[in-house]
């Protein structure tokens, strides 16, 4: 192994080069102003080149590298088409225009720092009764999530032999903590109110609604309930349907659990199998019996696009009539029957068994608005209980009296 110095007129710099006589190929280091620099940058090559931690004489760019983490790792890592969609998306729009031409051994990690500084997404605003998509920064979170990509795809880089394991560019990225939302959600009186409603109660939705609103299942936990699961009072949760009417695994195990039913609902599936064996027998020669649980008048299966579209066009018909519901999205029902479980002191383990979290800390930190509000109202209401109790009450109502 022999190591030198070359300084370039067209940069004014100095670069540490290596070369390695059995594989007859150059190794090339950063350029540097100083000559004393750039001799501590080839020391430090020659030493990863000793330990074997330094890839040698690779010209793979980024897009090619990218051609084969896309076929072979990504199926691999994400098990579910929407994910594997948005990270393909975010590649594609965010991150391959910028180093698709660059070797992935050349990307620093101020190249990846400035990616995410200058990152922007479309978002529509109304101008003038008009409506138009402009570029805004991206959120902290939609950050996190391209990072989370980035840093898969460099750590894949370093497994092939790509980079060395010291030089994974995404290590140290400085971005602001993607602030947890509280979500907006319904009180029990709304929620009533909409399941109640004509319109909501004939919808051929009624039921994948009414079993999200109850049980706190994600719409495509909900689209994957089967018969064979159901016992009488509960659903074991073993599958999901996404929004491409795919079959997904759960995200992890603690998704995999008993989804109780109220009697109410369970009253309401009760029916809706009577009304699948109908149809059933009615078209015995076109359809089976059907394996799923929410169908439409056909049998068929629900989609999880359908439910939600449908959720928001029920919920424009009430307010149009005068209701004035809070406009949320479906996924939203899922968060009010979790805030309605904290409003009443249900133990947090408890709700976080209900939706699937693996630990408790992901429900106190989603929910921590929610518990903090009925914390406080709990506490108010003990204070009521004593301050206005039958004893004060009637010297309160009557300060003239006491006086006396």
């Amino acid at each position: 192994m022999k190591g030198s110095l070359q300084f370039k007129n067209s940069t004014g710099k100095y670069y540490p080069v290596i070369y390695d006589k059995d594989t007859n190929k150059h190794k090339w280091g950063k350029g540097h102003r100083s000559r004393r620099e750039a001799e501590r940058e080839l020391r430090s090559l020659l030493r990863k080149y000793d330990s074997h931690s330094l890839s040698f004489g690779r010209q793979d760019t980024f897009k090619e590298v990218y051609k084969e983490f896309d076929a072979t790792i990504i199926p691999e890592r994400y098990q579910s088409e929407g994910q594997q969609r948005t990270i393909r998306g975010n590649f594609n729009k965010h991150i391959l225009p910028v180093f698709g031409e660059i070797r992935v051994d050349r990307i620093q990690q101020k190249d990846i720092q400035r990616l995410m500084h200058n990152i922007k997404v479309d978002k529509v605003v109304t101008e003038n009764g008009c409506k138009k998509n402009i570029q805004v920064p991206a959120s902290p979170a939609t950050k996190h999530k391209i990072l989370q990509g980035l840093n898969a795809f460099f750590t894949t880089c370093i497994k092939w032999g790509l980079i060395a394991k010291e030089e994974n560019p995404c290590e140290g990225i400085e971005l602001q903590s993607a602030s947890i939302q509280i979500p907006e959600v319904w009180s029990e009186e709304e929620l009533a109110f909409f399941l109640s409603a004509d319109i909501v109660r004939q919808s051929p939705y009624y039921l994948a609604l009414l079993i999200i609103a109850t049980t706190g299942l994600s719409r495509s936990e909900a689209c994957g309930l089967r018969w064979k699961f159901w016992n009488e009072t509960y659903f074991i949760l073993d599958q999901a349907v996404d929004a491409y009417g795919n079959i997904t695994d759960m995200k992890t195990s603690f998704r995999k659990r008993r989804a109780e039913l109220m009697p109410f609902v369970i009253e309401k599936l009760k029916e809706h199998r009577k009304r699948q064996q109908l149809i059933s027998q009615a078209i015995a020669d076109a359809l089976p019996w059907p394996e799923y649980v929410l169908t439409d008048d056909m049998n068929y299966p629900l989609k999880a696009d359908a439910i939600s579209k449908n959720f928001k066009k029920l919920c424009r018909r009430l307010n149009t009539a005068g209701a004035n519901l809070p406009d949320i999205p479906l996924k939203n029902l899922r968060h009010t029957f979790a805030s309605l479980m904290i409003y009443d002191d249900v133990n947090i383990r408890i709700v976080a068994d209900a939706l699937g979290h693996s630990r408790t800390s992901t429900t106190q930190n989603y929910y921590q608005g929610m518990a903090k509000k009925s914390l406080h109202r709990n506490e108010v209401l003990k204070i009521g209980e004593k301050l206005f109790s039958q004893k004060n009450r009637s010297s309160l109502e009557n300060p003239l009296e006491r006086v006396e």
